[in-house]
C-alpha cells in the first residue's frame, strides 16, 4: 500500500486484480465487482472513476507487489545462481496462473495498461543485471560474457517475443516457451559450476 492509498482502495484493488485474472477483462465489470465485495459502485467509483482506471490501478498494485516480492528474494538468498533459480521459477510460477487469452484481452483492450507491465518487465534488466554481475565475480558465470550487453538482450527479448499473439500463433505455453528459453540461454552462460544450481530449473520435466 503507498502512502496515499487506503486500506479499502487496497482492498479494491486486491480483490479486483484477482477478479481480473479470474473473469477476464471481457467479462470484469464495476457492477460484478461491487456485488462480490458487498459495496456500492458508488464506493468504487469514489476512488476509480471508470473502469479502466480501476484496471490500471489493479495492475500497477499487483506489479508493485511482484516486484516487493522479487527483491525479497534476491535480498535473503546470498548465492547469486541460487537467486537466478527461485526469481526465474517465481516468474513463471506467475505467468502460468493466468491464461494467454485473457493476457490478449488485455493487451487489445487497455494498450496504456499494456504499456505499464511492458515497461515493468525492462526494468527488471537492472535485477538480472545485479544477480548475473554478482555470479559471475563469484564464478558461477562465464567470464567471457558481457554481463551489460546480456542483462540487455534477455530481457528486451522476453518483451518483444513473449507477446500474447507470438503464443498463441505458435500454439505454445508461456511458461514451457520461457522454460526452454532459459534452457537455452543456460547452457551458454553459466560455467560448470553455476550449471549445478541453474540445473535446478530443468529437474521437474
Amino acid at each position: 500500500m503507498t502512502k496515499t492509498q487506503t486500506h479499502q482502495e487496497e482492498y479494491i484493488l486486491e480483490q479486483s486484480f484477482e477478479a481480473l485474472t479470474r473473469e477476464g477483462v471481457r467479462s470484469f465489470t464495476v457492477d460484478s465487482l461491487s456485488r462480490n465485495l458487498g459495496m456500492s459502485k458508488k464506493t468504487i467509483y469514489k476512488f476509480f472513476p471508470t473502469k479502466e482506471v480501476l484496471v490500471d490501478k489493479s495492475v500497477g498494485f499487483f506489479l508493485g507487489l511482484i516486484e516487493k516480492k522479487l527483491k525479497h528474494l534476491i535480498a535473503t538468498e546470498p548465492n547469486p545462481a541460487i537467486q537466478f533459480v527461485k526469481v526465474m521459477e517465481f516468474i513463471m510460477g506467475h505467468i502460468s496462473s493466468v491464461s494467454i487469452e485473457r493476457l490478449a484481452d488485455l493487451k487489445n483492450r487497455f494498450p496504456r495498461v499494456w504499456k505499464k507491465m511492458e515497461d515493468f518487465r525492462l526494468a527488471r534488466r537492472e535485477d538480472f543485471y545485479d544477480i548475473l554481475s554478482n555470479a559471475q565475480k563469484q564464478g558461477y558465470v562465464r567470464k567471457d560474457v558481457d554481463i551489460n550487453v546480456i542483462a540487455t538482450l534477455y530481457m528486451n527479448i522476453i518483451n518483444s517475443t513473449f507477446q500474447p499473439e507470438f503464443f498463441l500463433k505458435n500454439n505454445l505455453a508461456p511458461s514451457d516457451a520461457i522454460h526452454n528459453f532459459l534452457k537455452m540461454i543456460s547452457g551458454g552462460l553459466f560455467t560448470q559450476h553455476g550449471n549445478q544450481y541453474v540445473d535446478q530449473l530443468f529437474i521437474k520435466e
